[in-house]
């Protein structure tokens, strides 16, 4: 659970609502590929209405349906996939909240002055267990960039107060995404604020509901490790980027804590 959501995050979550600087519009597609370079390895990312696909740099890849409502992550290696969905999600969040009440009960055993080292040593080694309030908010600094020929707007991410991602975002319109693309990409958005509600890592994706449009570069305040765009093409895609093979099976996600 935590890979497919935080490596969708980290990939597609840098929409802000921002005018970006007047720049060519590429003509918009039906369908489109976004393909960025990081220090890992090429993501490519392809959008069509109704269906949105992410490949990292692994053998592993996502699909969101949005007829389904689902987000299926998809191992190429052993032919199986997992689905994750609003009823999949609930009852994470149910096992996550059992999870907390034993652990709680664990730690309230120990001395009383080892607890919140105890507290501190788990949320560090399980983010789910973070049922505390965090503020996330953007700083919109008012710089200007292009990338790969895109203009786009400077946006640093706050955390608590702490400067967190800094992205720079270009809209939908100037990357020549359709508008059907998009409604796409922000209803995946949607599902995935309402999957993390609850289980500790609410506060570690970007705020997708408040944003409208992609980023063309995404920086790690922390580590400095950035992840920028390289290319854009709207050339028609083939059904089978869509496809899960008929041959793969369905497996559990595994527990949180597991």
């Amino acid at each position: 659970m935590n890979r497919l959501l935080l490596s969708a995050a980290a990939l597609l979550g840098g929409l802000i609502t921002l005018t970006v600087a007047a720049s060519p519009a590429l003509a918009a597609g039906d369908d489109t590929t976004l393909v960025y370079q990081g220090a890992q390895g090429r993501f490519t990312v392809d959008i069509r209405p109704g269906e949105v696909r992410i490949d990292d740099a692994s053998r592993q890849w996502q699909l969101y349906d949005e007829s389904q409502q689902a987000i299926f992550s998809v191992d190429p290696t052993d032919q199986s996939y997992t689905r994750l969905d609003k009823s999949t999600a609930r009852n994470i969040r149910a096992q996550v909240d059992a999870l907390r009440s034993r652990v709680d009960a664990k730690v309230r055993q120990l001395p009383e002055s080892q607890q919140a080292t105890a507290r501190a040593a788990l949320l560090q080694s399980m983010p789910a267990l973070d049922s505390s309030e965090h503020r996330v908010g953007l700083d919109k600094t008012g710089r200007t960039d292009t990338i790969a020929g895109v203009a786009c707007n400077v946006v640093q991410v706050v955390r608590d107060g702490r400067p967190a991602e800094s992205l720079c975002v270009a809209s939908a319109e100037s990357l020549g995404i359709s508008g059907a693309g998009f409604d796409s990409v922000q209803s995946m958005f949607e599902l995935m604020q309402t999957m993390l509600a609850g289980t500790g890592f609410q506060a570690a994706g970007l705020p997708y509901l408040s944003l409208s449009g992609m980023p063309v570069r995404f920086t790690d305040t922390n580590t400095g490790e950035q992840r920028q765009l390289i290319s854009v093409d709207h050339k028609q895609l083939p059904d089978s980027r869509f496809t899960i093979p008929d041959t793969y099976i369905e497996t559990a996600i595994a527990p949180p804590g597991s």
